[in-house]
């Protein structure tokens, strides 16, 4: 039996029974392999559950090897319909194979890197479901610009640290005709905006209102340490009061979503 972290349960908890999943970057695989035995054991109470494609990918050989590895420990010999691949990205899934897509645990900017490699392919998937390991803001920039929509915001904790879930749809598309991205201007928001959406406080949870006052007892130590001259990477007092206010205008915006939690 398979006990996910807070992190991957959350994750999970957001994808229905019936939905098709790649999970790219799987790791150790316990993601689709916690999908397939969940379902499977509620066919076996005859609930009338399919358990449709699940595909866990990995650009590393010995990662998707574990994976394997923990497929054969935990199912034998039976016949598993999650099947491993080797590769970068979404460039191993066809457009269209699957309805969902996980990215968890690797960096935002990479998220916007695959996804903008090929955006007629990305466009063909229903729905992603993202967790950033760092760069959310710019992950959500870009999915403004490109039109994707973030339904779900999620603020979940794991390792002493707190972890961003976004539940993502994409623009109605037919898979077999060609997607033209019409991208939107982003400029007239400035990067908090971003970084702190306001769907954190319109989805807030029992965990987003700590994340936030980590974050802003954070930045003010940073305005602390530059102020009492301790930030020696500073060459100038320009560039010492330009640091300063880019932390004073996160810390304004983190605020502003705390007072209206």
């Amino acid at each position: 039996m398979i006990i996910l972290t807070e992190r991957l349960q959350a994750i999970a908890d957001n994808i229905d029974n019936d939905e098709s999943v790649a999970d790219i970057g799987t790791d150790h695989g316990y993601l689709p392999l916690y999908l397939y035995e969940h379902r499977n054991a509620h066919s076996n109470n005859n609930l009338n559950v399919q358990s449709p494609k699940l595909i866990m990918t990995d650009v590393s050989k010995g990662s998707l090897k574990k994976a394997e590895d923990n497929m054969l420990r935990l199912f034998g010999g039976e016949k598993v319909p999650v099947e491993p691949r080797l590769g970068d990205g979404l460039e191993i899934i066809k457009p269209g194979e699957v309805d969902t897509i996980v990215m968890a645990g690797i960096g935002g900017l990479l998220m916007t890197e695959i996804m903008d490699w090929d955006i007629s392919k990305t466009m063909s998937y229903k729905k992603y479901i993202l967790q950033p390991r760092n760069n959310g803001g710019a992950l959500r920039r870009y999915l403004y610009e490109v039109g994707i929509e973030v339904e779900k915001f999620l603020i979940v904790p794991e390792d002493r640290r707190y972890c961003e879930i976004m539940v993502c749809r994409t623009p109605t598309f037919d898979p077999g005709n060609t997607f033209v991205v019409r991208r939107k201007d982003s400029t007239e928001f400035d990067d908090n905006y971003f970084e702190y959406p306001d769907i954190m406080i319109a989805q807030a949870g029992k965990h987003t209102k700590r994340y936030l006052e980590e974050k802003c007892s954070f930045e003010k130590k940073i305005v602390d340490n530059i102020t009492a001259g301790r930030n020696i990477k500073m060459q100038s007092e320009i560039e010492e009061d330009s640091a300063i206010n880019i932390r004073l205008e996160k810390i304004k915006r983190i605020e502003y979503l705390l007072s209206n939690i």
